[in-house]
């Protein structure tokens, strides 16, 4: 696995993170409404936040049991040609 890929979905989540917080102070800084809307919008986008990082910790976990599962597939079919190979050569010895 390269180091591209051990750190894609953690950089993709920090990135977002930040981005979704200077997207929220600059939106603080030049919104035309009033404390009350921009509290309530600012709610919304913290709401919407928390569902997308859930949905990216959801597809991740999703994504280590497909790997996981390819890697104990991967051991078995391993240990299998293991002991296919030993029964090779106790037949033949």
């Amino acid at each position: 696995m390269s180091d591209e890929n051990k750190c894609g979905i953690g950089g993709t989540v920090v990135a977002f993170a930040v981005g979704a917080a200077v997207g929220a102070g600059l939106a603080l800084l030049f919104a035309p409404r009033s404390g009350k809307e921009t509290r309530e919008l600012l709610a919304q986008r913290a709401a919407d936040l928390r569902d997308k990082a859930v949905d990216t910790v959801d597809g991740a976990k999703d994504m280590i049991r497909e790997k996981k599962a390819e890697i104990l597939a991967a051991v078995e079919a391993g240990k299998q040609a293991i002991m296919e190979e030993r029964n090779k050569h106790a037949k033949s010895a």
